[in-house]
C-alpha cells in the first residue's frame, strides 16, 4: 500500500506541475496576435502620415541677410493666404534687408514686408506666388486644445529645412520672461530648435494650434520645453497685419489686481488701505468688495485723461465685465480690451462700495511699443 500510495502521490505532484508549468507558460507567451490591432496602429500611422503632408504644403523655410552683417540667418513661416502673405516671427526678420522663401519642392521667392507686431512677436511678409497655387494652413481652435492632445512642429531646425517633430502638447496659456507683452504660449514637448521659429505646431488633422517660438533650455538645444503662439492669437494679429499693416488694440487705462487675498495683502498700492487691513482669505475678500464671487480685477490706478478717467473709474473699483463679457482676470482683461477696436464705445459693470454701477465709454487706441527698441513709429 505505501508504495501504491507513493506513486499516487508523485503522480498527482507531476499533473500538479505540469498544470502549474502551463499556466505559467501561457502568462509568459505573448497575447494572440489580433488583426485588428494592426489595423487600429495603422490607421494611426496614416493620421501621423496625413497631417504631416497636409502642414507640410503651407509651411516655408525663410532665409535672411542681416542689416550691417554679411551672415544668413535661417527660420520658418507659415502660408496663410492664397495671395502670398505668409506669417513668421518678428525677430525672425526683424532688422533685415533680404527675406528669401523656400518651399517643399525647393522653389525659391523673394519677399517683402506687410507688417510686424513685435509686441507679440508676429509679423507678415509677402511672396509674389507668380502663378503659384498656394496652400493655406488651416486654422484650428487653440481654445479647444486639450493638454495631451497629439502634435507635430514642423520647420527648418539648424536649417534643415520642413523637419516634422512630434509630441503633446503640455500646457497652455503659458507666460514667460519674454520682452512682448502680448503672451499666451502653448507648450510642447515636440523638438523644437533655433530654425523652428515661425514654423508650425498642428494637430492630427495637420490645423494650426500654434506658431512655434521659443524654447526653455540651458543649452540652446530642444529639452523637451517648446513654446508656440497660440492660434487664435496668431489669426487675430496676422489678419490685422494684413489689413492694416500694424495692429491697432484698444486701451482703457488703468491697472489693475486680480481679485485674490494674497495679492491684495503683498501689493503696496491697496495692501495699507484701510479698506484690506485683516483680509485673511477670499470669503473676507468677496464681503469686503461686495462680490458673491471671485471675478472681475481691482483697479489699482486710473490714468489721467484716458477712456477710463471719462467714466469716472475710481481706484478700488471692481471692474466685472467689459461689453457683456464677464472678467476673469487681469490677464484675460488685458487681452480682452486689446482685441477691441479703438474707439468702439462699450459697456462697462463695475462694483463700488458695494454697489453694481454701469457706464459707457469709448476706447483710444493704445499706443504700440516695440519691447526691443522703445515706442513704435
Amino acid at each position: 500500500m505505501n508504495r501504491v500510495a507513493s506513486a499516487l502521490a508523485f503522480l498527482v505532484l507531476l499533473a500538479a506541475g505540469i498544470a502549474g508549468g502551463v499556466g505559467l507558460s501561457q502568462r509568459l507567451e505573448p497575447p494572440p496576435f489580433h488583426p485588428s490591432a494592426a489595423d487600429t496602429a495603422a490607421a494611426l500611422q496614416a493620421a501621423f502620415n496625413r497631417a504631416a503632408e497636409t502642414a507640410m504644403r503651407s509651411v516655408v523655410h525663410i532665409s535672411t541677410k542681416v542689416q550691417f552683417a554679411s551672415r544668413e540667418n535661417v527660420g520658418s513661416g507659415i502660408i496663410v493666404s492664397d495671395q502670398g502673405h505668409i506669417v513668421t516671427n518678428e525677430h525672425v526678420i526683424r532688422l533685415v534687408k533680404e527675406i528669401v522663401v523656400r518651399f517643399v519642392d525647393g522653389a525659391e521667392y523673394e519677399a517683402t514686408l506687410v507688417g510686424r507686431d513685435p509686441e507679440s512677436d508676429l509679423a507678415v511678409v509677402k511672396i509674389d506666388p507668380e502663378g503659384r497655387p498656394l496652400t493655406p494652413i488651416a486654422f484650428a481652435d487653440s481654445e479647444a486644445v486639450r493638454v495631451g492632445d497629439v502634435v507635430f512642429a514642423i520647420g527648418s531646425p539648424f536649417g534643415y529645412n520642413h523637419t516634422v517633430t512630434g509630441g503633446i502638447v503640455s500646457a497652455k496659456h503659458r507666460r514667460t520672461e519674454l520682452n512682448q507683452p502680448y503672451e499666451d504660449f502653448i507648450q510642447t514637448d515636440a523638438a523644437i530648435n533655433p530654425g523652428n521659429s515661425g514654423g508650425a505646431l498642428v494637430n492630427l488633422n495637420g490645423e494650426l494650434v500654434g506658431l512655434n517660438t521659443a524654447i526653455v533650455s540651458q543649452t540652446r538645444a530642444s529639452e523637451g520645453i517648446g513654446l508656440a503662439i497660440a492660434s487664435d492669437l496668431v489669426k487675430w494679429v496676422q489678419q490685422r497685419l494684413i489689413r492694416d499693416g500694424r495692429v491697432k488694440r484698444g486701451y482703457l487705462g488703468i491697472d489693475s489686481l486680480d481679485v485674490n487675498p494674497k495679492i491684495v495683502r503683498q501689493d503696496d498700492r491697496v495692501r495699507g488701505h484701510r479698506r484690506f487691513k485683516g483680509i485673511q482669505d477670499m470669503k473676507d475678500l468677496l464681503e469686503e468688495l461686495g462680490l458673491s464671487e471671485a471675478r472681475g480685477v481691482i483697479i489699482t490706478r486710473v490714468e489721467d485723461r484716458s477712456p477710463a478717467a471719462s467714466v469716472p473709474l475710481q481706484p478700488l473699483d471692481v471692474l466685472t465685465e467689459i461689453d457683456g463679457k464677464p472678467i476673469r482676470n487681469r490677464h484675460q482683461l488685458f487681452f480682452q480690451v486689446a482685441e477691441l477696436e479703438p474707439g468702439k464705445r462699450v459697456k462697462l459693470k463695475y462694483v463700488r462700495d458695494r454697489r453694481l454701477l454701469e457706464a459707457e465709454v469709448e476706447l483710444a487706441e493704445r499706443r504700440p511699443v516695440d519691447p526691443w527698441g522703445g515706442p513704435q513709429r
